[in-house]
């Protein structure tokens, strides 16, 4: 068999490979386009189970998270705000989405933890007591900033207000208390980039 034979078998055989492992790429991305996203499947069962879905103004990045829990506080018979509990699989866990029913201003948060700024001279281990009466986990902490980050009480809609309220018999120690808000950058225009 001559060089010039085995180069032509060897590119026809090149070739048929090629040819078979796109036909399998393809079939294979094919399977995977045809299967529905459960995603899309979770969240489109919490809304036939009577959640509302998130608004159209909520921040592009919070879509693609999945609706674990809904509802209405500081009840559905009068109404404040809508609240929506997402599960990411990525970036933070879960995540907060209140929309407040008279401005229909939205925020975002941790739904699993809220911030303390300590009084000057105040140690975050003198959270302690408080921690271990309400069964809570110290989940960091900065000095510098006399920032404390808190579990919360439970993972229904309303643990934010709920543990929010249950720390108040320890305000002499804390100069405010609030939810881990979570803050966006605005997109900047194409010609700015």
């Amino acid at each position: 068999m001559s060089n010039t034979n085995r180069i032509i078998i060897y590119i026809c055989g090149f070739i048929i490979g090629m040819m078979l492992v796109s036909m399998l790429m393809n079939r294979r991305a094919a399977k995977e386009e045809s299967r529905p996203d459960p995603w899309l499947v979770h969240n489109q069962a919490m809304i036939e189970a009577g959640a509302k879905p998130l608004p159209e103004q909520v921040v592009e990045s919070m879509r693609v998270g999945v609706v674990i829990d809904f509802g209405y506080l500081p009840s559905e018979a009068s109404p404040k705000e809508m609240v929506w509990l997402l599960k990411f699989e990525d970036s933070y866990p879960y995540v907060r989405v209140v929309q407040d029913l008279q401005t229909k201003e939205l925020s975002y948060m941790a739904a699993d933890q809220i911030a303390i700024h300590l009084r000057e001279g105040v140690d975050a281990t003198e959270l302690k007591p408080m921690l271990d009466e309400l069964g809570l986990r110290l989940r960091m902490f900065n000095r510098k900033e006399q920032l404390v980050i808190i579990g919360v009480l439970s993972t229904e809609i309303d643990a934010i207000p709920a543990t929010i309220q249950a720390i108040q018999p320890w305000a002499k120690l804390f100069s405010t208390v609030e939810p881990d808000f979570l803050r966006f950058q605005p997109k900047k225009p194409d010609n700015l980039r």
